[in-house]
């Protein structure tokens, strides 16, 4: 008898009794006889059978797993599961396919930023039995990070790149049991520095936030891009009706709101400014927008460096200043005017925010 089945014997005495019959062992604390059709008979009202207790990664070390064989993972699912191996896959007792990590997304089509890029991908066709908690992007080479906290298919944006270094991302899934296997690898994308006056983000760069701006996120690149042409000329602020939109906002990133309250102000109809600009889908983007005073202010910038093709005359903003005026920007020398919201003159030129 060796030493270790010596121990184990010894140690159900002191804490049991076993009684064996011909075929037949049972494991109990009040000396009955174990049943004739059991191999092995535990019996007790104040005790449990404890299987073998490990975690996933430990659990897929085990080598050709004998069908049959029962463990508790202790961090499979929710909150744990009792799973048996039947010979081809680990399954459990609850939920039919053993819970484990997630499988491998699949990555779409890449691209670049200054210094980031973006990484698009769709969700794996198993969870792992636990719902996805987040999703990580690493890059080749300098295995830069991003993640993203959702359960379903997004993009991931990857920042601390340096430009003019091609990159390829993988991506995997997280849950509560772990990470699982990773996608393959992305197509190839390079980073390279902005310029304003460039094509960038379906419309030409106007403008890259600075320390201090709204919206401005250290380590991140975010700005204002114009549509390459105007979207229109000789068209009105209002849509008819004199109101009070709440249109007010003046600051870089307020155009946006500013035209989503004029619309609700005023319509979904017609051809006023806020409107041709909301519906405005330059280069595949659909969120253009009417840009207010101070985004307005950068696209004069914009022109005074010989970019973006202005014309040298009015250009509406989305900011209001009362129920019958709204503020509009001379682009040839820059003046500020407030005229009535029905002055049929101005130009009109979208913007969206990156």
């Amino acid at each position: 008898m060796t030493k270790a089945i010596y121990v184990t014997i010894m140690m159900l005495f002191l804490t049991g009794s076993m009684f064996a019959q011909t075929g037949s062992v049972g494991i109990n604390d009040n000396g009955s006889s174990p049943n004739s059709k059991a191999m092995l008979d535990v019996s007790s009202t104040t005790k449990g059978l404890l299987p073998p207790r490990m975690t996933y990664a430990q659990k897929i070390l085990i080598s050709s797993p004998p069908a049959g064989l029962i463990v508790w993972c202790s961090n499979c699912g929710a909150a744990g599961e009792l799973q048996i191996y039947n010979g081809t896959i680990w399954t459990s007792l609850t939920a039919g396919t053993a819970s484990g990590v997630p499988g491998a997304p699949t990555t779409g089509t890449a691209t670049a930023g200054p210094a980031q890029a973006s990484v698009p991908f769709t969700a794996p066709a198993s969870n792992g039995g636990s719902t996805i908690t987040s999703y990580t992007a690493t890059s080749t080479p300098g295995s830069f990070t991003g993640t993203l906290t959702q359960a379903g298919s997004g993009t991931i944006t990857v920042t601390g790149l340096t430009n003019g270094t091609a990159y390829t991302f993988t991506v995997a899934a997280t849950n509560a049991t772990g990470t699982g296997a990773a996608s393959a690898a992305s197509n190839s994308v390079t980073p390279v520095a902005l310029a304003i006056g460039q094509s960038y983000g379906g419309g030409i760069l106007a403008y890259v936030l600075q320390s201090g701006d709204p919206g401005y996120i250290a380590g991140e690149t975010h700005g204002l891009i114009a549509a390459i042409g105007d979207q229109g000329t000789g068209k009105t602020w209002y849509n008819g009706t004199y109101t009070i939109t709440g249109a007010t906002g003046t600051a870089l990133g307020t155009g946006s709101a500013n035209t989503t309250a004029i619309i609700a102000s005023q319509g979904n109809t017609g051809t006023y400014a806020a409107k041709i600009c909301r519906d405005y889908a330059g280069g595949g983007y659909t969120d253009w927008y009417l840009p207010s005073k101070y985004e307005l202010l950068k696209l004069y910038a914009m022109k005074v460096a010989g970019f973006g093709s202005f014309a040298n005359w009015y250009y509406w903003s989305s900011t209001e200043i009362d129920q019958n005026t709204a503020w509009l920007l001379y682009l040839y020398y820059g003046n500020e005017y407030t005229p009535n919201k029905n002055y049929a003159d101005p130009y009109v030129r979208a913007v969206r925010a990156f």
